[in-house]
């Protein structure tokens, strides 16, 4: 009961928009670690998660538990990204613990809103964490240029706020560094690193959310050929 309170939860439909989420644990025994993802729905659209505890195992998903529940609080008097965000962290460094815990998450918020011509207006906060992909529907692929600094780490931390435009079938995919830093191949140990998972969404592009995520794990999954591993999140929205 413990393992599935802490798992990524099944996604709420949001009206003109279709996501996606994926995930992987570290561990081969225990389901549960660092990484993470959420959705919440929002009287204009909804507000995602998306996030990477320091750590693995049980300790990193105790962290990632507590981070989920106080997001599921604040969002209720707060919704602006980079607000929330900067809640989270003074909620996270007051909490009783936070000096013998020292652990911290590098996270992205987005606010997602309907736009009156069809297109997906997303507002994104950056807290440290690998800037999220658009693919566009020709198959090119930008990076959203986030920043920031992580949650939970500094009582001044600074956090970036960065805005994309989704156009009908452009994906976002957000995704944690246990993606680009998975390390196999077929000769010596190497990282996956952004080139190749650049390479899998551009002839991804097109895809539906769900096929998208499916199609990076199943690269990621052949490129490690049973090697230990990272947690690994990922979270793809778009406007059909």
């Amino acid at each position: 009961m413990l393992q599935n309170s802490l798992l990524p939860p099944r996604l709420p439909r949001l009206a003109g928009m279709t996501l996606a989420g994926g995930y992987r644990a570290a561990g081969d025994s225990l389901r549960i670690g660092g990484d993470f993802y959420d959705l919440f729905p929002t009287p204009d659209g909804g507000l995602f998660a998306l996030g990477d505890v320091c750590g693995k195992g049980v300790g990193a998903a105790v962290l990632t538990g507590r981070v989920r529940q106080s997001l599921q609080t604040l969002r209720l008097v707060e919704q602006r990204p980079r607000e929330l965000m900067a809640l989270l962290n003074r909620a996270l460094l007051d909490a009783p613990d936070a000096a013998r815990r020292a652990q911290f998450t590098t996270l992205l918020l987005g606010a997602l809103s309907r736009e009156p011509d069809g297109g997906l207006l997303i507002r994104v906060a950056g807290g440290g964490h690998p800037a999220p992909m658009v693919v566009r529907t020709d198959g090119r692929i930008e990076a959203v240029r986030v920043g920031g600094m992580p949650v939970g780490a500094l009582t001044g931390a600074t956090f970036a706020e960065a805005e994309v435009r989704l156009a009908p079938g452009d994906v976002l995919l957000a995704y944690t560094d246990g993606v680009t830093e998975a390390r196999g191949g077929p000769t010596e140990p190497t990282m996956f690193g952004d080139a190749r998972l650049r390479q899998a969404l551009a002839s991804g592009a097109g895809l539906p959310p769900a096929a998208l995520v499916d199609r990076v794990l199943q690269l990621v999954d052949e490129w490690l050929d049973g090697q230990p591993h990272d947690d690994i999140a990922m979270l793809a929205v778009t406007t059909p």
